[in-house]
């Protein structure tokens, strides 16, 4: 395989392990590219952003970690499923197909997930295709709605140039929870239709 598609299979396998330059509020849920800050610093890619979505933080934890109904609703995932739960902490499987331009990827990743009582989900990779994954959401009521502060530090396990990786983390992140956010604003209009 090419050394370029390598590169491509590599950043769309990262940045699917759920695997997030700051926005204050969302007119519609989603968010752009720029929303969403991502730097490279030795060997490792950092990511991050803060929005606000006009659901209840009951609400936005219950689609964050509702891991077996994620298909259909994350863009190019094939199967999620929870493989253990202990009390608050998951064992998490996913796979897909990455899409990149002319390239389709197949990934897998197995994170554990932990929901602790002050709002944050805390993840880290137990297997894939990073040395490190670990992330960190924070969900907080913020008036009729909730603040969500994301930050996630992945190490891959092969050199990826930073001028690609950057790009690509963003875009991948922004398409990706603004999937989430689309669902978390039909569930909580759904929950007041009943």
């Amino acid at each position: 395989m090419p050394a370029f598609a390598h590169i491509c299979r590599l950043l769309l396998l990262l940045l699917l392990q759920h695997s997030p330059a700051f926005s204050a509020e969302l007119p519609v849920a989603g968010l752009a590219d720029d929303d969403v800050e991502v730097v490279y610093r030795d060997g490792t890619y950092f990511a991050r952003f803060a929005c606000s979505v006009s659901v209840s933080p009951a609400v936005a934890l219950d689609v964050l970690i509702d891991f077996n109904h994620m298909v259909g609703v994350v863009p190019n995932l094939e199967s999620s499923e929870i493989v253990s739960r202990r009390e608050n902490v998951f064992v998490v499987r996913q796979r897909g197909t990455a899409n990149f331009g002319p390239f389709a990827f197949p990934f897998e990743s197995q994170r554990q997930i932990e929901v602790l009582p002050d709002g944050r989900i805390l993840a880290r990779a137990l297997s894939g295709t990073t040395k490190h994954m670990h992330s960190e959401m924070r969900v907080q009521a913020q008036g009729n709605g909730t603040r969500l502060d994301y930050r996630v530090e992945i190490v891959p396990d092969r050199w990826v140039p930073s001028s690609i990786g950057i790009h690509f983390m963003s875009h991948e992140i922004a398409e990706q929870f603004s999937a989430l956010f689309r669902e978390m604003e039909r569930r909580q209009a759904s929950r007041k239709g009943r």
